[in-house]
């Protein structure tokens, strides 16, 4: 069974062991804005991406229907995932698939999605 770390050493301390120590518990923590920095640099969050585009743009991209679809991911950097609420909407899309990946390579960071996955 595993336990948290606070767990396994009040277990620890009962049955009188010593407690683990690991390299993240040796380490000194981080300040908050520190971290945040680092985040940001490493999952590269201001800069531009294919995802943040089309969030802001789902609208004009799938018109009436958008608030009945949802985007899920783009895969490998081509494939855009979407999830929709029915069938029928699901074999519209399907219709519309073409035109639909026209208006998303038009957008900006967008260029090198070129497919569309329907989920149901």
């Amino acid at each position: 069974m595993n336990f948290s770390k606070n767990t396994e050493d009040i277990i620890a301390d009962f049955r009188g062991l010593p407690r683990t120590t690991t390299a993240s518990s040796k380490r000194p923590p981080m300040q908050l804005d520190n971290l945040l920095v680092l985040l940001t640099e490493r999952y590269k969050l201001e800069e531009p991406s294919a995802e943040r585009t089309l969030v802001e743009h789902w609208g004009e991209i799938f018109g009436s229907i958008a608030g009945r679809c949802n985007p899920v991911r783009i895969k490998d950097d081509r494939t855009l995932v979407v999830s929709v609420t029915n069938q029928t909407l699901r074999s519209e899309l399907q219709f519309r698939k073409r035109s639909i990946i026209k208006k998303i390579q038009s957008l900006p960071n967008c260029k090198t999605v070129c497919e569309l996955v329907i989920r149901g």
